[in-house]
């Protein structure tokens, strides 16, 4: 089971929701507090995150017992692979490798992604209109 990962082992991946309550405070760290931060030491403060882009983290022993600190590994936006497809790459494979659930999944979340892109691409055009008045 899995897939080829990036870095050319076996990647078996597991999901979680945006809101599951086993990562939420890092979540909120990340999401509210850092990604602001990273943005702006970029220069990028004033743009939008890409729509589909991930931040990989190393789960590391806390100070206190029992504890758990995450670090950032890497940041990636210019190869992201849909996962739940991951079953499908590599030699010999296809997408009748993927299971019908992850196929599903992965669907669901592509055809969200259009959806986003489509959403942005209308307030960059409602800008520009409202900026050319």
């Amino acid at each position: 089971e899995g897939g080829m990962s990036a870095v050319g082992g076996v990647n078996i991946p597991t999901f979680y929701a945006p809101d599951d309550p086993l990562f939420a405070d890092l979540k909120a760290k990340f999401v509210d507090h850092d990604i602001p931060l990273l943005m702006d030491a970029m220069s990028l403060s004033d743009q939008p995150l890409p729509l589909l882009w991930t931040g990989d983290f190393i789960p590391c022993d806390g100070e206190e017992e029992g504890s758990t600190v995450y670090i950032v590994g890497e940041f990636n936006c210019s190869c992201v692979g849909i996962s739940n497809f991951g079953a499908g790459c590599g030699p010999d494979k296809d997408l009748t490798n993927v299971t019908d659930e992850n196929h599903a999944e992965g669907t669901r979340l592509t055809n969200l992604i259009g959806v986003k892109a489509v959403e942005a691409l209308d307030q960059m055009r409602a800008a520009a209109a409202a900026a050319a008045e």
